[in-house]
Formats: structure tokens, sequence, C-alpha cells
């Protein structure tokens, strides 16, 4: 591993840490002081808006980068793709708020929960705002690192200051949306302080451009929704606040292991493309060594989330009110291995491989085998049903996946890595 590679991984890594060790450590303080039903109206409300987040994003992270990759040595080159990509994401900005207004006045579950929605909001206008896409893409991740650290501190500080009992619910989440936001504005602001790009005003037909060459990646991201956040939403409308919220609790341990090792394969992903125009070989060498290394890893973490479930949900939430966690924790303790796994084969591989369409199959499928199985099994299991939809579209996926390398002649060569081989 070189030193700017080396470099970036540490940076997003650590970012990574402070965006959801922070909210871990906060997670045993809410999850009991505002109660699982309340608790759960929040994890309702910000899965919900992640559908919106998804639009604005628009698969950015990962085709913006890819354009990044390819013009940073040209300023101009640069400025199109910044500008062109926020300007569409202006546009699926406006979209999202106006789709989630009218459904906040026709649904009336939605209608009730209007307060908390709009504030979980804020999140499309901190999606619009961070251009995570070209750090990644420029392999400058030190200069958002810092900047989104403070904000997450602050965050931390306030909540245990200011959020007492269970009707501070609208104030927890306000807190935790406002201090990404703050974050965003500021990257915004650093990139016109260093002058990263000149002005360039983008076209109608730059934007078209961008919404025709990003649209696999984003349809993907819809499918790939289906299996994740879905889920939430789904048993939201099935049950009841107080089976979300026990739900939630398991589950955000789950994303914040995943969210935090996913922090891994964006680090590499513009390197991968860097070594694919070098040499096909090169390029799988080195994906073979990055998923060797994270399935060792996510296999020996999901070890142990099955077996300390029932301390690790006993001294985060408590008990009995959340025992129905241990369960849930137990069935997904190895969804960080199927998705760190499934996502580098993805992305890393089939992306960089140009084989978009391909991935885009094989995310469909898992999205539609999802939506078939989450209401029956919610019916018949309640929150553990959830649990068992995703663990089982996952494994569908890996399985297809695996196909997919194999038609390609995409050979990954599995290995230990040094350090265990050394032993």
């Amino acid at each position: 591993m070189d030193a700017i590679l080396k470099k970036n991984l540490t940076y997003l890594f650590f970012l990574q840490n402070v965006n959801y060790v922070v909210p871990l450590i906060l997670l045993p303080y809410l999850s009991q002081t505002l109660g699982a039903a309340n608790f759960g109206k929040i994890a309702f409300a910000q899965a919900f808006i992640t559908y919106f987040i998804l639009i604005t994003d628009y698969g950015f992270n990962t085709t913006s980068t890819q354009k990044v990759v390819a013009a940073k040595n040209n300023k101009q080159s640069l400025s199109i793709v910044f500008w062109s990509t926020t300007a569409t994401k202006l546009f699926f900005a406006i979209v999202s708020f106006s789709i989630l207004a009218s459904l906040i006045l026709w649904v009336p579950k939605l209608g009730k929960m209007a307060p908390l929605l709009f504030v979980a909001s804020i999140g499309i206008v901190t999606s619009l705002l961070f251009p995570i896409w070209l750090f990644q893409g420029l392999e400058k991740m030190s200069f958002i690192t810092w900047i989104n650290v403070i904000p997450r501190i602050a965050i931390l500080a306030a909540t245990l200051l200011y959020v007492k009992q269970e009707s501070d619910y609208l104030l927890a989440l306000t807190l935790q949306v406002g201090g990404a936001l703050i974050g965003a504005l500021v990257s915004t602001l650093l990139i016109v302080r260093m002058r990263v790009v000149r002005f360039y005003c983008p076209t109608v037909e730059d934007i078209k451009h961008y919404i025709v060459d990003g649209w696999h990646i984003f349809i993907s991201g819809i499918a790939t929704n289906f299996y994740t956040t879905t889920n939430i939403v789904v048993l939201g409308f099935l049950t009841n606040d107080t089976w979300v919220g026990l739900f939630s609790a398991a589950d955000k341990i789950v994303r914040a292991i995943t969210s935090l090792l996913s922090s891994v394969s964006q680090v590499t992903f513009p390197r991968i493309n860097t070594y694919y125009h070098q040499s096909r070989e090169k390029a799988i060498e080195f994906a073979s060594k990055l998923l060797s290394s994270m399935a060792v890893i996510t296999l020996a973490g999901g070890l142990l989330l099955l077996i300390f479930a029932p301390f690790i949900v006993k001294l985060l939430f408590g008990l009995p009110q959340y025992s129905e966690s241990i369960a849930i924790l137990q069935i997904s303790s190895f969804l960080p291995f199927l998705t760190i796994c499934n996502g580098i084969i993805a992305v890393n591989l089939l992306i960089t491989f140009g084989l978009k369409k391909r991935m885009f199959f094989v995310v469909a499928i898992g999205g539609i085998f999802s939506l078939l199985l989450i209401a029956p099994l919610v019916m018949l299991f309640q929150a553990r049903g959830v649990a068992f939809s995703a663990l089982l579209t996952e494994l569908l996926i890996a399985f297809l996946l695996l196909n997919e390398l194999s038609r390609n002649k995409i050979g990954i060569h599995f290995s230990l890595p040094k350090f265990f081989a050394s032993k």
C-alpha cells in the first residue's frame, strides 16, 4: 500500500469512525431516554428520508468519482465535472422536496409525522452540499475529515446536555442532522476558498448527460434500498413505532460496523480504477487482496456479534425493554460480511470493469426478491422477519455476483492476509 492510499484510507477511516462511533455512543443514551417507541419514530423518519437522499445523490459518489479521477490533472475538465454534478444534484433535490411535500399531504401516517420528516429532510440539503465524491476522486480525504469531526463531537455534547426526556425526540433528530449540515457547508466553503475548481455554468445537455450516464448506478442504489432502508419503512407501516425501535436498536449496530468498514471500499475505488487503466491483471490482484482481507475481518466480527449479542444489547439498551433486539442482532450478525464483500465485488470490480448493466441486473433481482419477501416475513415474525429478509437477500446477491465474476472471467484469488498467513 503506497503512502497516498494509506493516508487517504486513514483519514476516511477516521472520518467514518466519527460519523458512526459518535451515534453509537449516543445510541444507548437515546434509546433509553426516548424509549423504544420514540426511538422508533426517529428511525422511521430517517429511513423514509433516505429515499430522497438517494434520489439527490443519484449515484454520483461512484460515477462522478470516476470522472474526477479522469479529470484531476485538468482544472477546466474538473470544473465541468464539479458544476455539472452539483447542478444535477440541485435538480434532484428540488424534485425530492416536491415529492416529499406531496406525500406528507396525501398519506395520513406521514402527515402525523410531518415535523420529524421535515427535520430529517435537512439530510437532502447535506447531500447536495457535501461533495465527498470530489475529494475521493482527488484522493485528498484529509481536507474534509477535520471539518466533519468537530460538528459530530459537538452533537454528542449537545445531545447529552439538552435531550433529557421522551418528548425530546424532535430535538434529538434536529441535533443529528444539523451537525451533518454544518460539516457540508464548511466543505463547500473550503472548495471555494482553495479554488479547487473555477466557475462553469452547466448546460441542459450537461445535466442530461450526467443523468443518462448515472442511470444504472442510480437504479442499482434504489434496488439496494429495497432490501435495506425499505425494510424499516415496511416494518413501520405494518406494525408500530415500538417494533421499529426494537429493530433499529440492533440494526444501527450492524449498520455502524458496515459503514465503518465500507470506507475501505470508498478509498480504494479511485485506486482500482487507476490500476485498471494500467493493467486488468493489476486491478484484479489489488481487488483480490482487498476482498480477502475484508472477508476475514468481517467474518471474525460476525462471529463476535453472534456470541456477544446478549451482552451488547444489555449494555447499550437495557433489558427487558430491548430483549427482542438480541435475536435480531444475532440474525443480522453476518450481514456486515455479506454487505462489505458484495459491495467490493459490485462497485470496485463490476463497475470498474465496465459491467454497470450486469451490476444493475444483480441488484434489481435482489430488490425484487426482498420486496416479495419482506411483508410476509414481517407479518409472521415482526421485527425478526426484517432481519431474515435482509440476510436471505444478501445471500442471493452474493451468489449472483460470484456468478457474474465467473461469467466475465474475472478471476479473484482468495488468500489469507499476511498478518494471518505469517502465523
